[in-house]
Protein backbone atom coordinates (compact mmCIF):
# COMPACT_ATOMS: atom_id res chain seq x y z
CA UNK A 1 0.00 0.00 0.00
CA UNK A 2 1.69 3.17 -0.72
CA UNK A 3 2.34 6.05 1.97
CA UNK A 4 -0.05 8.72 2.10
CA UNK A 5 2.96 10.99 0.49
CA UNK A 6 3.86 8.54 -1.85
CA UNK A 7 -0.44 8.78 -3.31
CA UNK A 8 -0.74 9.55 -7.05
CA UNK A 9 -3.80 12.03 -7.54
CA UNK A 10 -5.56 12.90 -10.51
CA UNK A 11 -7.72 15.82 -11.10
CA UNK A 12 -10.95 15.27 -13.12
CA UNK A 13 -14.78 17.66 -13.37
CA UNK A 14 -16.75 14.51 -12.82
CA UNK A 15 -15.89 11.25 -11.62
CA UNK A 16 -18.41 8.65 -12.56
CA UNK A 17 -18.11 5.58 -9.95
CA UNK A 18 -19.52 2.48 -12.60
CA UNK A 19 -18.99 1.84 -16.53
CA UNK A 20 -22.24 0.07 -17.30
CA UNK A 21 -25.42 1.43 -19.54
CA UNK A 22 -26.03 4.79 -16.62
CA UNK A 23 -22.39 5.39 -15.80
CA UNK A 24 -21.48 5.16 -20.01
CA UNK A 25 -24.51 6.65 -21.02
CA UNK A 26 -23.68 9.77 -18.49
CA UNK A 27 -20.03 10.01 -19.63
CA UNK A 28 -21.35 10.35 -23.07
CA UNK A 29 -23.74 12.76 -22.66
CA UNK A 30 -20.90 14.89 -20.48
CA UNK A 31 -18.60 14.53 -23.11
CA UNK A 32 -20.82 16.87 -25.77
CA UNK A 33 -19.02 19.76 -23.88
CA UNK A 34 -15.33 19.98 -24.66
CA UNK A 35 -14.73 21.69 -21.38
CA UNK A 36 -15.46 19.05 -18.90
CA UNK A 37 -12.89 16.37 -17.88
CA UNK A 38 -14.13 13.12 -17.13
CA UNK A 39 -13.09 9.55 -15.65
CA UNK A 40 -15.08 6.27 -15.10
CA UNK A 41 -13.91 3.61 -12.68
CA UNK A 42 -14.73 0.49 -13.47
CA UNK A 43 -14.93 -2.71 -11.26
CA UNK A 44 -14.75 -4.79 -14.31
CA UNK A 45 -13.45 -5.63 -17.96
CA UNK A 46 -16.32 -6.11 -20.14
CA UNK A 47 -15.77 -10.00 -20.77
CA UNK A 48 -18.52 -11.21 -18.40
CA UNK A 49 -21.07 -12.66 -20.24
CA UNK A 50 -24.65 -10.91 -19.50
CA UNK A 51 -28.47 -12.77 -19.08
CA UNK A 52 -30.36 -12.61 -22.12
CA UNK A 53 -32.38 -9.33 -22.30
CA UNK A 54 -34.81 -7.23 -24.39
CA UNK A 55 -35.25 -3.52 -25.31
CA UNK A 56 -37.88 -1.64 -25.44
CA UNK A 57 -38.11 0.03 -29.05
CA UNK A 58 -38.43 3.48 -27.33
CA UNK A 59 -35.32 3.77 -26.36
CA UNK A 60 -34.29 4.94 -29.56
CA UNK A 61 -34.42 8.52 -29.78
CA UNK A 62 -32.01 8.66 -26.47
CA UNK A 63 -29.41 6.43 -28.54
CA UNK A 64 -29.86 9.31 -31.05
CA UNK A 65 -29.29 11.82 -28.26
CA UNK A 66 -26.18 10.36 -27.57
CA UNK A 67 -24.82 10.03 -31.29
CA UNK A 68 -25.20 5.86 -30.99
CA UNK A 69 -28.04 4.92 -32.91
CA UNK A 70 -25.84 4.05 -35.85
CA UNK A 71 -23.27 1.81 -33.78
CA UNK A 72 -26.13 0.27 -31.81
CA UNK A 73 -27.42 -0.79 -35.08
CA UNK A 74 -24.56 -2.17 -36.52
CA UNK A 75 -23.85 -4.71 -33.17
CA UNK A 76 -27.69 -5.13 -32.62
CA UNK A 77 -30.51 -7.14 -34.32
CA UNK A 78 -33.57 -5.09 -34.95
CA UNK A 79 -35.32 -7.64 -35.65
CA UNK A 80 -38.70 -7.48 -34.37
CA UNK A 81 -38.84 -9.17 -30.76
CA UNK A 82 -42.32 -10.41 -29.36
CA UNK A 83 -43.40 -11.95 -25.98
CA UNK A 84 -44.93 -15.01 -24.86
CA UNK A 85 -46.32 -14.89 -21.69
CA UNK A 86 -47.84 -17.85 -19.38
CA UNK A 87 -49.41 -15.36 -16.69
CA UNK A 88 -53.28 -15.81 -15.37
CA UNK A 89 -53.52 -18.72 -17.37
CA UNK A 90 -51.78 -22.29 -17.97
CA UNK A 91 -52.66 -20.98 -21.88
CA UNK A 92 -49.89 -18.80 -23.98
CA UNK A 93 -50.36 -15.42 -25.19
CA UNK A 94 -48.08 -13.46 -27.59
CA UNK A 95 -47.56 -9.99 -26.66
CA UNK A 96 -45.50 -6.80 -27.78
CA UNK A 97 -42.67 -6.62 -25.62
CA UNK A 98 -43.02 -8.17 -22.15
CA UNK A 99 -46.39 -7.64 -20.80
CA UNK A 100 -47.27 -4.51 -23.59
CA UNK A 101 -50.52 -5.46 -25.75
CA UNK A 102 -48.51 -3.52 -28.49
CA UNK A 103 -45.04 -2.64 -29.84
CA UNK A 104 -42.03 -4.81 -29.81
CA UNK A 105 -38.82 -4.55 -28.58
CA UNK A 106 -35.13 -6.05 -29.96
CA UNK A 107 -33.61 -8.97 -28.35
CA UNK A 108 -30.46 -7.22 -27.00
CA UNK A 109 -26.77 -8.38 -26.89
CA UNK A 110 -25.94 -6.76 -23.08
CA UNK A 111 -22.20 -7.56 -22.71
CA UNK A 112 -21.95 -6.11 -26.67
CA UNK A 113 -24.36 -2.69 -25.87
CA UNK A 114 -21.93 -2.15 -22.79
CA UNK A 115 -18.84 -2.51 -24.68
CA UNK A 116 -20.20 -0.71 -27.50
CA UNK A 117 -21.20 2.41 -25.33
CA UNK A 118 -17.88 1.90 -23.15
CA UNK A 119 -16.13 2.29 -26.68
CA UNK A 120 -18.15 5.23 -27.63
CA UNK A 121 -16.92 7.07 -24.12
CA UNK A 122 -13.23 6.42 -24.60
CA UNK A 123 -12.88 7.73 -28.55
CA UNK A 124 -14.85 11.28 -27.59
CA UNK A 125 -12.14 11.65 -25.13
CA UNK A 126 -13.09 9.83 -21.73
CA UNK A 127 -10.88 8.11 -19.37
CA UNK A 128 -11.80 4.53 -18.56
CA UNK A 129 -10.54 2.66 -15.56
CA UNK A 130 -11.51 -0.80 -15.80
CA UNK A 131 -10.91 -3.45 -13.24
CA UNK A 132 -10.41 -0.55 -10.68
CA UNK A 133 -12.08 -0.68 -7.29
CA UNK A 134 -13.31 3.12 -5.22
CA UNK A 135 -12.39 2.18 -2.07
CA UNK A 136 -13.29 5.59 -0.11
CA UNK A 137 -15.21 8.90 -1.14
CA UNK A 138 -14.10 11.94 1.00
CA UNK A 139 -15.97 15.54 0.79
CA UNK A 140 -13.10 17.88 0.58
CA UNK A 141 -13.68 21.16 2.73
CA UNK A 142 -13.39 23.52 -0.25
CA UNK A 143 -16.01 21.21 -2.51
CA UNK A 144 -15.86 18.43 -3.98
CA UNK A 145 -14.09 15.35 -3.49
CA UNK A 146 -11.15 13.45 -2.49
CA UNK A 147 -11.75 9.60 -4.02
CA UNK A 148 -9.42 6.56 -2.96
CA UNK A 149 -8.92 4.19 -6.24
CA UNK A 150 -7.30 0.81 -6.20
CA UNK A 151 -6.04 -0.22 -9.58
CA UNK A 152 -5.45 -4.25 -11.08
CA UNK A 153 -2.28 -4.58 -9.60
CA UNK A 154 -3.43 -3.32 -5.85
CA UNK A 155 -1.84 -0.02 -6.07
CA UNK A 156 -3.59 2.85 -4.92
CA UNK A 157 -4.19 6.62 -6.30
CA UNK A 158 -6.31 9.46 -5.31
CA UNK A 159 -9.00 11.40 -7.90
CA UNK A 160 -9.95 14.75 -6.64
CA UNK A 161 -13.03 15.89 -8.36
CA UNK A 162 -15.82 18.26 -8.71
CA UNK A 163 -18.49 15.79 -9.09
CA UNK A 164 -19.41 12.21 -8.71
CA UNK A 165 -22.25 10.57 -10.02
CA UNK A 166 -22.79 7.31 -8.81
CA UNK A 167 -23.39 4.21 -11.31
CA UNK A 168 -22.36 2.11 -9.12
CA UNK A 169 -25.53 -0.72 -9.53
CA UNK A 170 -27.30 -1.84 -6.82
CA UNK A 171 -23.80 -1.76 -4.65
CA UNK A 172 -24.72 2.05 -4.15
CA UNK A 173 -21.24 3.14 -3.18
CA UNK A 174 -21.72 6.46 -2.37
CA UNK A 175 -25.12 5.63 -0.42
CA UNK A 176 -22.60 3.07 1.28
CA UNK A 177 -19.94 6.03 1.73
CA UNK A 178 -22.70 7.74 3.31
CA UNK A 179 -24.71 5.87 5.38
CA UNK A 180 -27.82 6.91 3.60
CA UNK A 181 -30.67 4.04 4.26
CA UNK A 182 -32.25 2.23 0.67
CA UNK A 183 -35.89 1.30 0.86
CA UNK A 184 -35.97 -2.40 -0.49
CA UNK A 185 -39.23 -3.16 -1.45
CA UNK A 186 -39.17 -6.72 -1.92
CA UNK A 187 -36.43 -9.73 -1.77
CA UNK A 188 -36.48 -11.05 -5.24
CA UNK A 189 -33.83 -12.64 -6.51
CA UNK A 190 -33.18 -14.45 -10.09
CA UNK A 191 -31.04 -17.93 -10.23
CA UNK A 192 -30.55 -17.83 -13.97
CA UNK A 193 -28.26 -20.24 -16.04
CA UNK A 194 -27.27 -20.04 -19.91
CA UNK A 195 -27.91 -23.15 -22.04
CA UNK A 196 -26.70 -23.80 -25.19
CA UNK A 197 -29.41 -25.60 -28.13
CA UNK A 198 -27.28 -28.69 -29.43
CA UNK A 199 -26.64 -28.58 -33.38
CA UNK A 200 -29.42 -27.23 -35.38
CA UNK A 201 -31.65 -26.54 -32.61
CA UNK A 202 -33.86 -23.14 -32.47
CA UNK A 203 -35.95 -21.17 -30.54
CA UNK A 204 -38.26 -18.81 -31.67
CA UNK A 205 -36.58 -15.14 -31.39
CA UNK A 206 -39.16 -14.65 -28.41
CA UNK A 207 -39.09 -13.71 -24.83
CA UNK A 208 -40.68 -16.31 -22.64
CA UNK A 209 -42.58 -15.24 -19.44
CA UNK A 210 -44.31 -18.88 -17.46
CA UNK A 211 -45.63 -17.79 -13.63
CA UNK A 212 -45.08 -20.64 -11.34
CA UNK A 213 -46.51 -21.49 -8.03
CA UNK A 214 -43.20 -20.42 -6.35
CA UNK A 215 -42.34 -17.16 -8.93
CA UNK A 216 -41.75 -17.18 -12.27
CA UNK A 217 -39.69 -17.91 -15.00
CA UNK A 218 -38.44 -15.96 -18.07
CA UNK A 219 -36.57 -17.58 -20.96
CA UNK A 220 -34.62 -15.53 -23.37
CA UNK A 221 -32.79 -16.99 -26.87
CA UNK A 222 -29.15 -15.19 -27.26
CA UNK A 223 -26.65 -15.33 -29.87
CA UNK A 224 -24.68 -18.17 -31.10
CA UNK A 225 -27.81 -20.95 -30.18
CA UNK A 226 -27.19 -19.84 -26.71
CA UNK A 227 -30.71 -19.28 -24.09
CA UNK A 228 -30.56 -17.54 -20.97
CA UNK A 229 -32.81 -19.07 -18.47
CA UNK A 230 -33.66 -17.31 -14.96
CA UNK A 231 -36.41 -18.25 -12.18
CA UNK A 232 -37.66 -15.40 -10.24
CA UNK A 233 -38.17 -15.65 -6.73
CA UNK A 234 -37.77 -15.13 -3.09
CA UNK A 235 -34.52 -16.40 -0.88
CA UNK A 236 -36.57 -18.20 1.79
CA UNK A 237 -39.25 -19.95 -0.64
CA UNK A 238 -35.86 -21.16 -2.95
CA UNK A 239 -34.02 -22.36 0.04
CA UNK A 240 -37.12 -24.38 1.12
CA UNK A 241 -37.14 -25.75 -2.04
CA UNK A 242 -33.73 -25.85 -2.67
CA UNK A 243 -33.84 -24.35 -5.72
CA UNK A 244 -30.48 -22.99 -6.32
CA UNK A 245 -28.91 -26.56 -6.28
CA UNK A 246 -28.37 -27.29 -10.21
CA UNK A 247 -30.38 -30.41 -9.99
CA UNK A 248 -33.44 -28.64 -8.33
CA UNK A 249 -33.24 -26.38 -10.38
CA UNK A 250 -33.20 -28.34 -13.63
CA UNK A 251 -35.76 -30.44 -12.31
CA UNK A 252 -37.98 -27.25 -11.46
CA UNK A 253 -37.14 -25.74 -15.30
CA UNK A 254 -38.23 -29.14 -16.59
CA UNK A 255 -41.53 -29.47 -15.52
CA UNK A 256 -42.55 -25.96 -16.98
CA UNK A 257 -44.17 -25.81 -20.38
CA UNK A 258 -40.97 -24.18 -22.13
CA UNK A 259 -38.95 -26.10 -20.20
CA UNK A 260 -40.36 -29.29 -21.49
CA UNK A 261 -39.81 -28.16 -25.08
CA UNK A 262 -36.23 -27.20 -24.63
CA UNK A 263 -35.12 -30.75 -22.69
CA UNK A 264 -31.97 -31.16 -25.31
CA UNK A 265 -31.08 -27.59 -23.79
CA UNK A 266 -27.28 -28.36 -22.34
CA UNK A 267 -26.03 -26.52 -19.60
CA UNK A 268 -22.35 -25.95 -18.85
CA UNK A 269 -22.42 -24.04 -15.67
CA UNK A 270 -24.13 -24.15 -12.42
CA UNK A 271 -26.89 -21.88 -11.71
CA UNK A 272 -25.73 -18.14 -10.25
CA UNK A 273 -28.47 -16.26 -7.97
CA UNK A 274 -28.30 -12.33 -8.43
CA UNK A 275 -30.27 -9.63 -6.96
CA UNK A 276 -33.72 -8.53 -8.17
CA UNK A 277 -35.50 -6.79 -5.93
CA UNK A 278 -37.26 -3.08 -6.05
CA UNK A 279 -35.64 -0.37 -4.40
CA UNK A 280 -35.20 3.49 -4.13
CA UNK A 281 -32.94 5.86 -2.73
CA UNK A 282 -34.83 9.19 -1.02
CA UNK A 283 -31.61 10.85 -0.88
CA UNK A 284 -31.24 11.07 -5.26
CA UNK A 285 -27.88 13.40 -4.60
CA UNK A 286 -26.80 15.54 -2.43
CA UNK A 287 -23.65 17.81 -2.10
CA UNK A 288 -21.33 17.49 -5.41
CA UNK A 289 -22.53 14.01 -6.40
CA UNK A 290 -26.06 12.63 -7.60
CA UNK A 291 -26.84 8.68 -7.95
CA UNK A 292 -28.39 7.39 -11.34
CA UNK A 293 -29.52 3.55 -12.84
CA UNK A 294 -29.65 0.98 -10.28
CA UNK A 295 -27.98 3.00 -7.75
CA UNK A 296 -31.02 5.18 -7.43
CA UNK A 297 -33.53 2.87 -8.25
CA UNK A 298 -33.86 -0.41 -8.99
CA UNK A 299 -36.72 -2.53 -10.86
CA UNK A 300 -38.58 -6.49 -10.97
CA UNK A 301 -37.43 -7.49 -14.33
CA UNK A 302 -40.99 -8.14 -15.04
CA UNK A 303 -41.16 -4.03 -15.87
CA UNK A 304 -38.54 -4.46 -18.44
CA UNK A 305 -37.19 -1.16 -17.90
CA UNK A 306 -34.17 -1.00 -16.10
CA UNK A 307 -32.44 -0.66 -19.07
CA UNK A 308 -34.20 2.90 -20.53
CA UNK A 309 -34.33 3.83 -17.09
CA UNK A 310 -30.92 3.45 -16.64
CA UNK A 311 -30.41 5.34 -20.11
CA UNK A 312 -32.29 8.37 -19.18
CA UNK A 313 -31.33 8.75 -15.85
CA UNK A 314 -27.59 8.52 -17.50
CA UNK A 315 -28.26 11.89 -19.10
CA UNK A 316 -30.39 13.29 -16.72
CA UNK A 317 -27.05 12.82 -13.91
CA UNK A 318 -25.23 14.44 -16.75
CA UNK A 319 -27.14 17.38 -17.11
CA UNK A 320 -27.24 17.67 -12.75
CA UNK A 321 -23.59 18.25 -13.05
CA UNK A 322 -23.14 20.29 -15.78
CA UNK A 323 -25.64 22.48 -13.72
CA UNK A 324 -23.22 22.31 -10.94
CA UNK A 325 -20.33 22.84 -12.20
CA UNK A 326 -21.79 26.19 -14.67
CA UNK A 327 -24.71 26.81 -13.16
CA UNK A 328 -27.01 27.13 -9.75
CA UNK A 329 -27.07 23.34 -9.39
CA UNK A 330 -30.84 23.29 -8.96
CA UNK A 331 -32.07 20.42 -11.16
CA UNK A 332 -31.25 18.20 -8.23
CA UNK A 333 -33.89 18.99 -6.69
CA UNK A 334 -36.53 18.06 -9.96
CA UNK A 335 -34.51 14.99 -10.33
CA UNK A 336 -34.95 13.89 -7.16
CA UNK A 337 -38.67 14.64 -7.28
CA UNK A 338 -38.99 13.03 -10.91
CA UNK A 339 -37.42 9.39 -9.70
CA UNK A 340 -39.89 9.69 -6.87
CA UNK A 341 -42.62 10.07 -9.16
CA UNK A 342 -41.72 7.31 -11.60
CA UNK A 343 -41.24 4.69 -8.88
CA UNK A 344 -44.43 5.65 -6.87
CA UNK A 345 -46.27 4.99 -10.62
CA UNK A 346 -43.64 1.80 -11.05
CA UNK A 347 -44.84 0.23 -7.65
CA UNK A 348 -48.85 0.63 -9.13
CA UNK A 349 -48.10 -1.37 -12.44
CA UNK A 350 -46.12 -3.85 -10.69
CA UNK A 351 -48.73 -4.44 -8.40
CA UNK A 352 -51.16 -4.68 -11.09
CA UNK A 353 -49.29 -7.36 -13.16
CA UNK A 354 -48.85 -9.67 -10.03
CA UNK A 355 -52.47 -9.03 -9.33
CA UNK A 356 -53.27 -10.87 -12.72
CA UNK A 357 -52.05 -14.00 -11.46
CA UNK A 358 -54.59 -15.78 -9.27
CA UNK A 359 -53.67 -19.28 -9.87
CA UNK A 360 -52.13 -20.07 -6.34
CA UNK A 361 -54.10 -18.89 -3.38
CA UNK A 362 -52.03 -20.30 -1.25
CA UNK A 363 -48.76 -19.39 -2.48
CA UNK A 364 -46.34 -17.27 -0.33
CA UNK A 365 -44.77 -15.62 -3.14
CA UNK A 366 -48.01 -14.18 -4.95
CA UNK A 367 -49.99 -13.34 -1.51
CA UNK A 368 -46.92 -10.98 -0.97
CA UNK A 369 -47.01 -9.05 -4.38
CA UNK A 370 -51.22 -9.25 -4.74
CA UNK A 371 -51.58 -8.14 -1.33
CA UNK A 372 -53.61 -4.87 0.19
CA UNK A 373 -53.66 -2.85 2.39
CA UNK A 374 -57.20 -1.91 4.21
CA UNK A 375 -55.39 -0.15 7.05
CA UNK A 376 -55.23 3.13 7.95
CA UNK A 377 -52.25 4.87 9.67
CA UNK A 378 -54.22 6.86 12.13
CA UNK A 379 -55.46 3.65 13.37
CA UNK A 380 -55.45 3.41 17.24
CA UNK A 381 -53.87 0.65 18.83
CA UNK A 382 -56.97 -1.09 21.27
CA UNK A 383 -54.90 -4.15 22.64
CA UNK A 384 -52.03 -6.07 22.25
CA UNK A 385 -51.68 -9.61 23.27
CA UNK A 386 -48.94 -12.02 24.00
CA UNK A 387 -46.18 -12.92 20.25
CA UNK A 388 -45.21 -16.25 20.82
CA UNK A 389 -41.28 -16.14 20.78
CA UNK A 390 -41.65 -19.38 18.44
CA UNK A 391 -43.66 -19.34 15.44
CA UNK A 392 -44.55 -22.10 13.61
CA UNK A 393 -45.48 -19.66 10.32
CA UNK A 394 -42.93 -17.20 8.81
CA UNK A 395 -44.28 -13.75 8.49
CA UNK A 396 -45.53 -13.01 4.76
CA UNK A 397 -43.41 -9.50 4.65
CA UNK A 398 -41.78 -8.88 7.03
CA UNK A 399 -38.44 -11.10 8.52
CA UNK A 400 -39.53 -12.15 12.04
CA UNK A 401 -37.04 -10.11 14.16
CA UNK A 402 -38.61 -7.12 12.16
CA UNK A 403 -42.03 -8.45 12.90
CA UNK A 404 -41.13 -9.44 16.47
CA UNK A 405 -39.28 -5.48 17.08
CA UNK A 406 -43.16 -3.78 15.29
CA UNK A 407 -45.09 -5.86 17.74
CA UNK A 408 -42.51 -4.66 20.91
CA UNK A 409 -43.43 -1.05 19.98
CA UNK A 410 -47.24 -1.70 19.97
CA UNK A 411 -48.89 -0.34 22.81
CA UNK A 412 -52.46 0.43 24.01
CA UNK A 413 -53.31 3.64 23.13
CA UNK A 414 -50.75 4.32 20.62
CA UNK A 415 -51.48 5.61 17.21
CA UNK A 416 -50.03 3.10 14.36
CA UNK A 417 -48.01 6.12 13.16
CA UNK A 418 -46.10 6.93 15.79
CA UNK A 419 -45.13 3.20 16.03
CA UNK A 420 -44.18 3.08 12.38
CA UNK A 421 -42.15 6.36 12.96
CA UNK A 422 -40.11 4.17 16.21
CA UNK A 423 -40.00 1.19 14.06
CA UNK A 424 -38.24 2.87 11.38
CA UNK A 425 -35.88 4.55 13.13
CA UNK A 426 -34.39 0.76 13.66
CA UNK A 427 -35.78 -0.37 9.77
CA UNK A 428 -35.17 2.48 7.93
CA UNK A 429 -35.41 0.43 4.88
CA UNK A 430 -38.50 -0.80 5.52
CA UNK A 431 -41.22 0.97 3.24
CA UNK A 432 -44.46 2.22 4.62
CA UNK A 433 -46.81 -0.34 2.98
CA UNK A 434 -44.27 -3.18 4.06
CA UNK A 435 -44.85 -2.09 8.21
CA UNK A 436 -48.68 -1.59 7.32
CA UNK A 437 -48.88 -5.60 6.22
CA UNK A 438 -46.78 -6.15 9.32
CA UNK A 439 -49.57 -4.59 11.80
CA UNK A 440 -51.95 -6.51 9.34
CA UNK A 441 -50.55 -9.77 9.83
CA UNK A 442 -50.28 -8.91 13.61
CA UNK A 443 -53.54 -8.25 14.04
CA UNK A 444 -54.53 -10.98 11.65
CA UNK A 445 -52.99 -13.61 14.23
CA UNK A 446 -54.48 -12.16 16.64
CA UNK A 447 -51.12 -10.31 18.31
CA UNK A 448 -52.79 -7.08 18.12
CA UNK A 449 -56.54 -5.10 17.89
CA UNK A 450 -57.37 -1.94 16.86
CA UNK A 451 -60.07 0.51 17.60
CA UNK A 452 -62.47 0.41 13.89
CA UNK A 453 -64.53 2.83 13.50
CA UNK A 454 -67.26 3.41 11.06
CA UNK A 455 -65.87 5.59 8.65
CA UNK A 456 -61.99 4.76 8.67
CA UNK A 457 -59.49 6.16 6.42
CA UNK A 458 -58.41 3.17 4.51
CA UNK A 459 -55.43 3.39 2.83
CA UNK A 460 -54.76 0.77 -0.35
CA UNK A 461 -51.91 -0.85 -1.51
CA UNK A 462 -51.81 1.19 -5.08
CA UNK A 463 -52.79 4.84 -3.70
CA UNK A 464 -49.93 7.70 -4.40
CA UNK A 465 -49.98 8.66 -0.30
CA UNK A 466 -49.33 5.36 0.38
CA UNK A 467 -45.68 5.14 -0.47
CA UNK A 468 -44.38 8.59 -0.69
CA UNK A 469 -46.55 10.81 2.09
Amino acid sequence: MNSQSDLVIKEVDVLILGGGISGCTAGIALLKREDVRVSIVERGDYSEHKYGESLSSSVRSTLEYLGVWDEFCATQSQEPFFSQVSWGSSESRRLGHMFAESGTGWALNRLRFEKMLADTFTSRGGELLIRNQVVTCEARPQGGWRVLVKDEQGATYVTHCKFIIDASGRRGVMRTNLNLALTVHDRLVGVGCIGRLPEGGSLTVENHVEAAEYGWWHVTPMVDGRVSVVLMSDPDILNKLHGSQPAVWRALFSKTQIGSTLQSLEFDDVPRAFPCYSSYLRNAGGRDWVAVGDAVASYDPISSSGIPRALATGVHGAFIAVDHLFSEGSLLDTYAQAIEQDFRQYLQTQWQYYQRETRWPESVFWARRRAVIALSKDSMIQDVHFYESKITVQPLHLKSNEMHDLWSLCQRGKVLRQVMMEFSEKHAHIPEQKILLGFQELIERNYLEIAVEEEEDCVFFNTERLYFD
